[in-house]
């Protein structure tokens, strides 16, 4: 009898958390079916279609076995946001649960992971189903239904309206100051986005002081946060003001009282798939081996000549920082790829292929070490979450796979369903007070290295370094040597 037809009303989010190779999809197909339920995936690359080798789906087979979700549903050109995943998921999962099934979550991109355990996302979007970026540009519809103040109707931004980089260089600041605010009757100035707003097709056409002295404009506490040069997260932050009518800096300071908070309080179960290391980075080597074998190398070639091929003959470099081209593989074969067939088929090339192999070899295992770190740090020692019971699952012997894995998970989650003992413990939760008193968001100014360090940690760090001790040093020389010279 299935483990379904005892369900109560208390019906669990079941999560499988872990780094690449450690059994996640095997474990995941196997409660599905156990529970005859469905399977969410939280890939970030495996939303895609193609690449199938590469980002290690579940096989044709395990997908007919069991349906899932969020897999395979986006072309290759098309953006998809943490917002995106977040609002399709939740709703995946609330269908699951009104037909009295569980939802099963598995994938290895944490940050998925977290948008729908907990609160912490600052944007609702009316249409889950549409995606936030439109499927071919950057441009973004900044329509704005919520806003309280009329003259903050904000409209898609079109070229003739973006003003000039020269318009916004040398006196960028004085010139939003007095053109892009409105008196209201009681005499305050509030930003008029009208004058603001940014095409977004267009910021190549402005450099990142450029963009991030709109934002201070806008936003000046936000702008604190964030360096000129993290250009992604300013241009984030003012098209958050540009659709909301709100700061992004007073919305995250209202989150700061829910961010840690459960959405499903009482209701979420997590597995964290674990592996000992030296066994793990054996099986992570066999695995790219297996991937050889399935045609890892004529699946890139293939994408890499329907994708990528016409980008490099136009003159752009390869972008390996967006979408699927994150994929593990692309960068570290890019020089192979590069070659034509008769380059290839040199022993140049083949010298070239086995060095772009071993490259795989070692970004994967130092992947799946930061994947175990960030589950670690996010889940397990995040200062101000509140944290829900997560289960070890020692993956490390497969031959007791039943015993040590599906057999322990069946058995936590029919506990949990039936309000039985469970004879499992959580991992224990300890974290350690002084995080609690960093400021991750603080803006410093390295008044040494005439840099901006974001983050009370990240400068501590910084002053102890030796990039830092030794600017430091050829200064006091420097000073020494004026000081000679004067007398």
């Amino acid at each position: 009898m299935a483990l379904r037809t005892v369900l109560s009303s208390k019906i669990p989010m079941v999560i499988i958390l872990g780094a690449t190779g450690t059994g996640k999809t095997k474990l995941s197909v196997e409660l599905a079916q156990k529970l005859e339920t469905e399977i969410i995936s939280a890939d970030s690359m495996q939303i895609y279609k193609g690449l199938d080798v590469v980002t290690a789906k579940a096989t044709r087979r395990e997908q007919e076995m069991v349906k899932h979700h969020l897999l395979d549903i986006l072309e290759p050109h098309n953006m998809f946001t943490v917002v995106d995943f977040r609002n399709r998921a939740l709703k995946i999962i609330d269908n699951l649960t009104d037909q009295g099934k569980v939802p099963i979550i598995v994938g290895g991109t944490n940050y998925y992971i977290e948008s729908i355990v907990y609160r912490i996302l600052v944007e609702d979007m009316d249409d889950p189903e549409s995606l936030l970026w439109d499927k071919n540009k950057r441009k973004r519809d900044f329509d704005d239904e919520n806003t309280d103040h009329d003259l903050l109707e904000v409209k898609r931004a079109t070229k003739d309206t973006v003003p000039s980089t020269s318009e916004i260089s040398s006196n960028i600041g004085e010139k939003v100051k007095t053109e892009a605010c409105l008196q209201t009757e009681d005499n305050t100035q509030v930003l008029d986005k009208e004058k603001l707003k940014i095409d977004i097709d267009n910021e190549k056409n402005f450099t990142n002081e450029e963009i991030h002295a709109k934002l201070k404009e806008i936003d000046p506490d936000m702008a604190a946060r964030l360096h000129p040069n993290n250009r992604r997260k300013v241009i984030r932050s003012i098209e958050v003001w540009l659709k909301s009518g709100r700061l992004h800096s007073e919305i995250l300071a209202e989150q700061k009282l829910s961010e840690g908070q459960l959405r499903r309080p009482g209701a979420t179960v997590i597995f964290w798939l674990k592996c000992e290391q030296t066994v793990h980075d054996e099986r992570l080597n066999s695995r790219v081996d297996q991937m050889l074998e399935e045609g890892l190398i004529q699946e890139l070639l293939e994408f890499h000549a329907k994708h990528n091929m016409q980008r490099i003959k136009d003159g752009k470099p390869p972008d390996y920082t967006k979408g699927i081209f994150q994929t593990l593989g692309f960068k570290e074969f890019h020089d192979y790829l590069m070659l034509d067939v008769e380059q290839r088929d040199a022993a140049e090339g083949k010298k070239l292929l086995q060095q772009s192999i071993e490259n795989m070899k070692q970004s994967t295992r130092r992947y799946a070490r930061r994947q175990n770190k960030m589950i670690r740090g996010r889940f397990l020692e995040h200062p101000f979450r509140e944290v829900p019971p997560i289960y070890e699952l020692d993956t490390t012997d497969v031959a007791n796979w039943d015993e040590n894995v599906k057999n322990k998970a069946v058995h936590v989650i029919d506990s949990y369903i039936k309000g039985s003992k469970c004879d499992y413990k959580p991992i224990e939760v300890i974290i350690d007070e002084d995080k609690k008193k960093i400021d991750a968001n603080s803006s410093n100014y390295c008044n040494i290295c005439e840099r901006i360090i974001i983050g009370d940690k990240t400068y501590e760090i910084h002053l102890k370094s030796h990039k830092h001790m030794k600017v430091l040093k050829k200064k006091k020389r420097l000073e020494e040597k004026n000081k000679a010279d004067l007398q």
